[in-house]
C-alpha cells in the first residue's frame, strides 16, 4: 500500500504483527506483507543488529532493525480479507464495482435491491476465512459454499450474509443467493471442514500460491490461532565467553598433562587458584578441554542457552563495550543446600528474531529445540512453519533488541538429581499427559518434541512463583517480565533467569536487581513459596497434581502459578506447584521441604 493507514511498534511486529498477520483497522482490515516487499531503500537504510549466535543458528548474514521513519508508511500491506458485508442490507461482496464502490480506499453499498435502498452505506470485513496448518490463508469460499458443489454464473450471483436468529450463535447465520436462492448455514462449516475443499495454497502476503494437499479449516478473523510468531531469541554474552574459548583453554591449560586431564579433582586443585581458568568457569574449561583432546569441536548452531548458562557463573569480568554486568551474591543461609549461585544480572541485551510463524498451532519453542542435547525430529513441524519470505535462503531476518537486567540462580544438581530419582513415576504421568496433549492436536509422533522432563516442571513452576511474587515488589508489571529456564540433565544445567527487557525505560529501573541482593532474595523466595501452598482454588486445584495427570499442567491455574503469555517461554505449560511445596493434599513429592 502507498497510503498510510496506521501503526504498530516494532515489539509488536515481531510477535503478534509480522508478515502474514491480519491487523484490523477502523474501515478493513490487511495482512502484512513479507520482508521481500519491504522497499530496497528501507532494507538498506535499516539499523543492522549485531549477535553471530543468531546468525549461525539461523545461517543468515544479517539481522535489520524494524525501519522507523516519521509521519511515513514504512511497511507494506494488503487488504485481507477481500469479501465485505453491509451492515445494513447485508449483501455480501467485494470491490469489483458491482457488489460495492470504493471511495478513499473505503466500501461502500449502495445496493438498489432492497425496499429501503442504501445509501452510502459503509462495509466491514467479513468475520469468517479459511486457513490450513502449513500457512496458507484465504476467503472463504462464499459462492461455492452457498451453491453446494451446483453450477452458478459468479458475475450475476447476489450474495448476503442473513441473521435468522437471535442467539448469535453460529446456527443462526446463513449465506443466501438471492438469484440462484440457494443457501446454507455457517454451522455446516464449522461441524464438517470438508465441505470447504482443499486448501488453493494461498499466501496473500508473498502475492503468490503454492501446492497444497491440507484441508481448509474455517476460523474467524480476529482468532487467536491465525497467527503464532516464530521466533528464536539470545541473550548477548561477551564474545570471548563462547567464540574463543577453545583458544583460551589451549593457551591456558596443558593438554599434555595426563595426570590432571584425566582425574577431575586433580585438574581441579591445579587450575583453581588461576583467575583466568576461574573467569571462564573451572567446569566450563574442564569440559572444553575433554573435547579438544578428543578432537569435538563446538557446535554452536546446536545450543543457544549453554553458552548463556555458563557465562553467567564466570567470575565477573569488565567486558568493555558489551551489554552484560553480572555480579555474585551470597547464597542466602536458609537454602545453602538447595541453591548454588545466586547472580545479580545488572545489565543485559536481549536480541529477538522472527524466523516464520504458523496457524491453527503453534511450534514447540525455538529456542529450547535449539538447546536440546538430544536429537530431535522436527521436520514435520519445520514443514508447517510458513516464510516471512520468497526467499530459499533469505540473507537477513527482521529483528529486535532490547535491554534489561534480572536475577539468576541455580539449583544444587545432587539434590535435584535425588529428587528426579525419587519422583519418576510423576515424571513418567508427566510424560505420558505430554504426548496425549499433542496427539489430540494432531501432531504426528515425529513431530512431536522430547518432554522437557520433571527437571525442568520444578524450574519452571519455581519460576512462575518468583515471578508473582516479584511484580508485587519489584515496580514492574507481570507482562514486563520474563523467564529463561536453563534446564538439561545431560549437560547438568539448572538455573533461572528472571529478567526484564524492553526498549523504553521499564528495561532499567533497578528493582530486579535489588531484589537479588542475598537478605532480599531469601525473603522473596521464602513468600513465593509460602504462596503456592495454598490457592483460592483449593482443594480442586490442588486435585490436579500427583501421579495420575490428565493434562501437562498439575497443581496450576490463575489463581497461583499461571503467568501472562508474554511472560512464559511455554505458554503457560508444564507447570505444577506440587512439586515445589506441600499443598493440602500432601503428595509427598515437593523438592523443598522446610519452605
Amino acid at each position: 500500500m502507498s497510503n498510510y493507514v496506521g501503526e504498530v511498534r516494532p515489539s509488536q511486529y515481531i510477535t503478534t504483527f509480522g508478515p502474514g498477520s491480519i491487523v484490523d483497522l477502523p474501515d478493513y482490515s490487511i495482512i502484512m506483507a513479507g520482508i521481500n516487499k519491504w522497499p530496497k531503500e528501507y532494507v538498506s537504510g535499516a539499523r543492522t543488529i549485531e549477535e553471530p549466535r543468531l546468525q549461525r543458528n539461523l545461517n543468515i548474514q544479517q539481522i535489520k532493525a524494524i525501519p522507523v521513519r516519521d509521519n511515513e508508511a514504512t511497511l507494506p500491506a494488503y487488504k485481507f480479507p477481500i469479501y465485505h458485508v453491509c451492515p445494513k442490507c447485508r449483501r455480501l461482496g467485494k470491490h469489483n464495482g458491482r457488489d460495492f464502490v470504493e471511495e478513499e480506499g473505503v466500501l461502500y453499498c449502495k445496493n438498489p435491491d432492497q425496499e429501503t435502498p442504501c445509501n452510502k452505506i459503509k462495509t466491514h470485513p467479513v468475520r469468517f476465512i479459511t486457513a490450513c496448518k502449513k500457512g496458507h490463508i484465504q476467503d472463504f469460499p462464499w459462492l461455492y459454499f452457498a451453491h453446494k458443489k451446483s453450477e452458478y454464473d459468479k458475475k450475476k450471483c447476489k450474495l448476503y450474509l442473513t441473521d435468522e436468529g437471535e442467539t448469535g450463535s453460529i446456527s443462526d447465520l446463513k449465506v443466501f443467493c438471492s438469484k440462484c436462492k440457494d443457501g446454507r448455514s455457517l454451522k455446516e462449516a464449522y461441524e464438517n471442514n470438508k465441505l470447504l475443499g482443499k486448501c488453493f495454497g494461498e499466501r496473500p502476503w508473498l502475492r503468490d500460491r503454492e501446492d497444497c494437499d491440507e484441508q481448509k479449516q474455517l476460523l474467524l478473523r480476529g482468532a487467536s490461532n491465525i497467527y503464532f510468531s516464530s521466533l528464536l531469541s539470545s541473550i548477548v554474552i561477551p564474545s570471548d565467553s563462547h567464540n574463543d574459548i577453545e583458544a583460551l583453554v589451549e593457551e591456558k591449560v596443558d593438554l599434555n598433562d595426563e595426570e590432571a586431564m584425566e582425574n577431575w579433582s586433580i585438574f581441579q586443585a591445579v587450575y583453581s587458584r588461576n583467575p583466568d581458568v576461574n573467569r571462564l568457569g573451572l567446569e566450563e574449561v574442564w569440559k572444553t578441554a575433554q573435547k579438544i583432546r578428543n578432537n569435538i569441536t563446538t557446535q554452536d548452531n546446536e545450543d543457544m542457552k549453554g553458552p548463556e548458562y555458563q557465562a553467567f557463573l564466570r567470575e565477573p569480568y569488565n567486558y568493555d563495550g558489551e551489554e552484560f554486568e553480572v555480579e555474585k551474591e551470597k547464597v542466602p543461609t536458609r537454602y545453602n543446600d538447595v541453591i548454588t549461585n545466586l547472580i545479580r544480572v545488572k545489565r543485559l541485551k536481549e536480541v529477538m528474531v522472527l524466523r516464520g510463524f504458523t496457524r491453527i498451532q503453534p511450534l514447540p519453542d525455538v529456542t529450547a529445540r535449539l538447546s536440546a542435547s538430544e536429537e530431535e525430529d522436527t521436520e514435520g513441524d519445520s514443514s508447517k512453519e510458513a516464510p516471512i519470505t520468497d526467499a530459499k535462503n533469505p540473507s537477513w531476518l527482521p529483528g529486535i533488541e532490547s535491554y534489561g537486567e534480572g536475577v539468576f540462580f541455580t539449583i544444587n544438581e545432587s539434590k535435584l538429581a535425588q529428587w528426579e530419582r525419587e519422583n519418576e513415576g510423576y515424571e513418567a504421568s508427566m510424560t505420558d499427559a505430554h504426548f496425549k496433549m499433542h496427539k489430540e492436536r494432531g501432531r504426528k509422533m515425529s513431530e512431536i518434541p522430547p518432554f522437557p522432563g520433571i527437571r525442568y516442571v520444578l524450574l519452571h513452576s519455581l519460576s512462575h512463583a518468583l515471578m508473582r511474587e516479584i511484580t508485587l515488589h519489584s515496580g514492574y508489571s507481570s507482562s514486563a517480565l520474563k523467564e529463561r529456564i536453563y534446564s538439561s540433565q545431560e549437560e547438568e544445567m539448572a538455573g533461572i533467569l528472571i529478567y526484564t527487557s524492553t526498549v523504553d525505560s521499564e528495561g532499567s529501573l533497578g528493582g530486579l536487581v535489588e531484589l537479588g541482593k542475598s537478605v532480599n532474595f531469601e525473603s522473596l523466595l521464602l513468600r513465593a513459596l509460602a504462596s503456592v501452598g495454598y490457592c483460592s482454588g483449593d482443594p480442586q486445584c490442588a486435585e490436579y497434581g500427583g501421579d495420575k495427570l490428565t493434562d501437562v499442567n498439575g497443581a496450576a491455574c490463575h489463581s497461583c502459578l499461571l503467568e501472562s503469555e508474554t511472560s512464559c517461554e511455554n505458554s503457560n505449560r508444564y507447570l505444577d506447584r506440587t512439586v515445589l511445596v506441600r499443598t493440602v493434599l500432601n503428595q509427598q513429592q515437593e523438592f523443598f521441604h522446610n519452605a
